[in-house]
């Protein structure tokens, strides 16, 4: 895998090393909650392992507008913690490989996997997006949430999605693109502007065509973005201002999170950023 990690990519990796939850933080908010460990269901980790904008209900807004049913062969890209790729097994019944380029996040999100008893519909691997280890058209819908806005080699990126659908396959996309007008610092996926590529939604949709993928409505999604961090601040800017943990993240952690969660607030509120879902279509 270490050809296809950039320099770039090795501190994404980083980044989200440091600010993810881990399994033994898990474990601690999910006792603070009075939940069993010995019985943890997959909709228990869900305030802890959704961490794009939207949480739970963006990924089930994307699972629906995507069409993902039980049985489907989902590939799910950047998958972080492993939080949406347990929801579209447990949930929607599909069978899924969810490629992580953080050990420590594939790590995570394999035992948190095992902790709810899905590891028979959900397989995690540590791996690059632009080398994906799978099979050409081998799945039926690819998802990818928040992870073009960090990569910027674009086309291989996009070349390598579109390799592995499925004839008359779904590539659902919930991404992050560059709106007008200068950003604030810093964003949830970078700390300074090496780390971070943003395009144009239009430079997106561009890319998909030239692929041969035929796009649909954008469904923008910025203003419930807005909020979606506007609820963090709320819900942690108290204890992170303090100097406190919340929610099995350690102090360091939840002051820059928080930090990030002002910024990307300005962002989608001033129109610097915006963030939507968007589905492309292989041909048949």
């Amino acid at each position: 895998m270490d050809d296809a990690v950039t320099p770039q990519g090795r501190k994404v990796a980083a980044h989200w090393s440091r600010l993810a939850v881990t399994y033994e933080g898990a474990l601690t908010a999910l006792a603070e909650a009075g939940i069993d460990v010995k019985a943890v269901r997959p909709e228990d980790l869900h305030a802890l392992d959704m961490i794009h904008m939207g949480g739970l209900s963006a990924t089930d807004a994307l699972a629906e507008q995507a069409a993902i049913t039980p049985g489907l062969r989902v590939l799910d890209v950047g998958a972080g913690v492993g939080g949406p790729a347990r929801r579209f097994a447990d949930r929607y019944g599909a069978t899924v490989t969810a490629v992580e380029l953080s050990k420590t996040l594939a790590d995570t999100a394999e035992r948190l996997t095992r902790l709810v008893g899905l590891s028979a519909k959900v397989k995690v691997v540590n791996a690059s997006a632009l080398a994906l280890p799978v099979e050409d058209a081998s799945h039926d819908v690819v998802v990818m949430q928040h992870v073009a806005m960090q990569i910027a080699e674009k086309e291989r990126l996009f070349g390598e999605l579109a390799r592995v659908l499925a004839p008359g396959g779904r590539l659902a996309l919930h991404e992050i693109f560059a709106g007008d007008g200068e950003l604030q610092w810093p964003l949830a996926w970078a700390t300074e502007p090496s780390m971070s590529a943003l395009e144009p939604l239009d430079a997106a949709i561009s890319r998909l065509n030239g692929l041969g993928l035929a796009t649909g409505q954008f469904v923008d999604e910025s203003e419930s973005g807005r909020r979606f961090h506007e609820d963090i601040i709320d819900r942690w800017g108290s204890a992170a201002d303090a100097g406190q943990s919340a929610d099995g993240l350690s102090p360091e952690v939840l002051k820059q999170r928080v930090a990030a969660s002002r910024a990307m607030e300005h962002n989608l509120r001033v129109g610097s950023l915006k963030v939507g879902r968007l589905i492309a279509t292989k041909p048949s």
